[in-house]
């Protein structure tokens, strides 16, 4: 009776944040699996992850993107952009599955995927607003101190990483927070409308 309770209230808990989706707010490790300790992978902050469970501190993740055809370790957000989702070691064997896959205007084919995953339970949040507030805040707050700030959507999004690179150890943005500013200045910049 106890373990039939016990496998009730374990199945209960697992599967009541099963498909649930939170963003990162963090740079997180990515796993191959639930008892590996081996990081294979990184998730970059604002990425959407959907939660499928959850055990012993660490949650089995399906993240969706974008994979360039003849680059096997980067996922991208959206094609034809350098706004990476994830980063994963060339020797990971992470399930990846392919959704669909097309052409770009340039000839070079984008596959949509789905990449399966374990991280730790920690570091997520459904806000993505508050995210972007935060993001928005650190640069505002402090890339004005010298000259006036960038406006946002003055940049491409496979502009920003090298334009921000370039100023950010002048700043006393931390290092934790770089990604998160990076992401939220790529995802709002000026080709990036309607996505």
């Amino acid at each position: 009776m106890k373990k039939n309770v016990f496998l009730m209230v374990l199945f209960f808990s697992i599967s009541l944040f099963a498909n649930e989706n939170m963003y990162t707010s963090t740079v997180k490790n990515l796993f191959e699996n639930s008892t590996s300790d081996a990081v294979k992978g990184r998730l970059l902050p604002t990425s959407k992850v959907t939660i499928l469970e959850k055990n012993n501190g660490k949650i089995k993740i399906q993240v969706e993107g974008y994979m360039k055809e003849g680059v096997s370790n980067a996922i991208y957000f959206v094609k034809e952009k350098r706004i990476l989702v994830a980063g994963l070691s060339k020797s990971a064997k992470f399930d990846i599955k392919k959704i669909s896959t097309e052409k770009a205007l340039d000839g070079v084919k984008w596959s949509k995927v789905i990449l399966t995953a374990y991280t730790k339970d920690n570091n997520l949040t459904k806000d993505l607003d508050s995210l972007y507030s935060k993001a928005q805040e650190l640069f505002k707050n402090n890339c004005a101190i010298c000259h006036p700030a960038h406006p946002v959507r003055e940049f491409t999004a496979n502009q920003w990483p090298s334009m921000f690179k370039a100023m950010v150890d002048r700043t006393a943005i931390p290092k934790m927070d770089r990604y998160l500013v990076t992401q939220y200045l790529q995802k709002h910049a000026k080709d990036m409308k309607g996505e």
